[in-house]
């Protein structure tokens, strides 16, 4: 389902920069363009993409808050930074965009009802207003940070992407565990000892999800033994666990509990 998810996150993602960009060209006409006609038919296709925009912004936000939560994001820093850049800039061109396109329509319609209280020059003071440039600007900066966001995901100072492996006790068992996806783990059962400490190699093999181990002392997951830190991007971590006590115990990943297991300590 994450991929789904990030299926229709995209979806959302083309839409928004499809209508993203007809305000763009409008934007960029209208600096151009001399005619009071063509500049407030450009006017009125630049507001008719906020419709689009708006639903393709919806979309944008329901696919990446359902992604996020099902790929265990929401502890990390890079995706608060993500929705951040997105409000801040969109707020901003949203504030400099408005005033600047009707301020442009007003002044085009009125010359093509042929007042002459504007000239030439001022017309094009009015169309080539530095409010409209920034808009652009705007937008692609925080695109493309947007993008350095989600694709190298960096911790921004708050915390490593994935914490070091802990020393293993000499002759300490070893358990081995992988995730593949966001549906199983590669084994629903694993053994270990009592009484001593053991080691649980978990391997994350879905780059861009974030998977966890945690074990449990009942099938309902109210009382965690253990709670190992989310691993991505592909990687490896070790967990030193125990000792347990001799019992069945029931395993899982926190971001996913349909991901789940038994453990047997023996």
């Amino acid at each position: 389902m994450y991929r789904w998810w990030v299926f229709v996150h995209l979806v959302g993602v083309f839409g928004f920069l499809a209508a993203h960009g007809v305000s763009m060209f409008a934007l960029f006409r209208i600096r151009a363009e001399a005619d009071p006609r063509r500049v407030a038919d450009l006017v009125e296709l630049s507001a008719s993409a906020i419709g689009p925009f708006y639903a393709s912004f919806g979309v944008l936000l329901l696919g990446g808050v359902v992604a996020a939560t099902l790929g265990g994001w929401w502890g990390r820093a890079w995706i608060w930074a993500s929705i951040g850049v997105l409000v801040a800039s969109s707020l901003a061109m949203y504030a400099l965009a408005k005033p600047y396109t009707e301020r442009v329509g007003v002044v085009a319609r009125s010359l093509v009802e042929g007042t002459e209280a504007v000239t030439e020059e001022q017309f094009a003071r009015v169309r080539r207003a530095p409010s409209g440039l920034a808009v652009a600007w705007i937008g692609g900066i925080g695109l493309a940070a947007i993008l350095f966001l989600m694709i190298f995901k960096p911790s921004l100072g708050l915390g490593p992407d994935a914490p070091p492996p802990a020393p293993a006790p000499p002759g300490a068992a070893r358990v081995e565990l992988s995730a593949a996806g966001s549906a199983s783990f590669s084994a629903g059962r694993l053994r270990a000892p009592a009484g001593e400490v053991f080691v649980i190699e978990f391997a994350n093999r879905e780059p861009g999800v974030a998977h966890n181990v945690a074990i449990y002392t009942d099938g309902g997951f109210s009382e965690a033994l253990f709670v190992g830190a989310f691993v991505d991007r592909g990687r490896t971590i070790r967990y030193v666990v125990g000792p347990l006590s001799d019992g069945t115990y029931p395993f899982r990943c926190d971001a996913h509990p349909a991901m789940a297991g038994t453990l047997d300590v023996r």
